[in-house]
């Protein structure tokens, strides 16, 4: 299907990942707001807001590739957004988990290893555009997929623990949960490597 780039439709994948954009900026402030006391009256309701702006916020990373593959709308500005819009939603709720109190001292490392390595390459290939290296790698997008599945785990238990009288020991399953962030961090790091390697001129 082609559309005329004048048409609104054109624009539409775009408009997709600039609303992931917003989403993740806003949802981790209700996340920040949800874990500021206890988890009950508004606190719950901020969490399930964030939890569910992410959730759709997530989905939207294959809805406007989608759009743009149906609509054959695919831009050299939507290739630049597109990475970007994840970048921030991932970060902003990574940031905003550091908020919760006794997690930071777990969590501050490997969060500044993910967001310092997503803010290398967005500024490598802003400043870098036209270089093929530089293009989203297949490893990239499957440490994105891991990053976001594991950034969604603490509301799949929340929930499940709120809809079940099952103890889901809270204190195990952070552990593991942990161990998946820093597993995220050190994916980050190693994607980085053909992004710089490109930079340099070495890819």
């Amino acid at each position: 299907m082609t559309i005329s780039t004048n048409s609104p439709l054109h624009h539409l994948p775009n408009a997709v990942t600039l609303a992931r954009m917003a989403a993740g900026v806003f949802g981790a402030y209700c996340l920040a707001v949800s874990v500021s006391g206890d988890v009950q009256g508004s606190d719950l309701i901020w969490g399930a807001v964030a939890a569910v702006i992410y959730i759709l916020a997530a989905l939207s990373d294959w809805l406007d590739g989608w759009l743009a593959e149906i609509l054959d709308a695919r831009s050299a500005l939507g290739a630049l957004l597109d990475p970007l819009a994840d970048k921030v939603l991932v970060g902003g709720y990574l940031i905003a988990f550091l908020t919760v109190p006794s997690w930071s001292e777990w969590l501050l490392v490997p969060v500044a290893l993910i967001v310092g390595r997503d803010l290398l390459v967005t500024i490598l290939r802003f400043t870098r555009p036209s270089t093929a290296t530089l293009k989203v790698t297949k490893a990239a997008k499957a440490k994105t997929a891991f990053t976001m599945s594991v950034i969604a785990a603490p509301f799949a238990l929340v929930t499940v623990d709120l809809a079940t009288p099952i103890n889901l020991a809270p204190e195990a399953w952070f552990v593991y949960w942990a161990v998946g962030i820093w597993f995220a961090a050190f994916l980050s790091a190693w994607t980085a490597v053909p992004y710089v390697r490109g930079a340099m001129g070495r890819g």
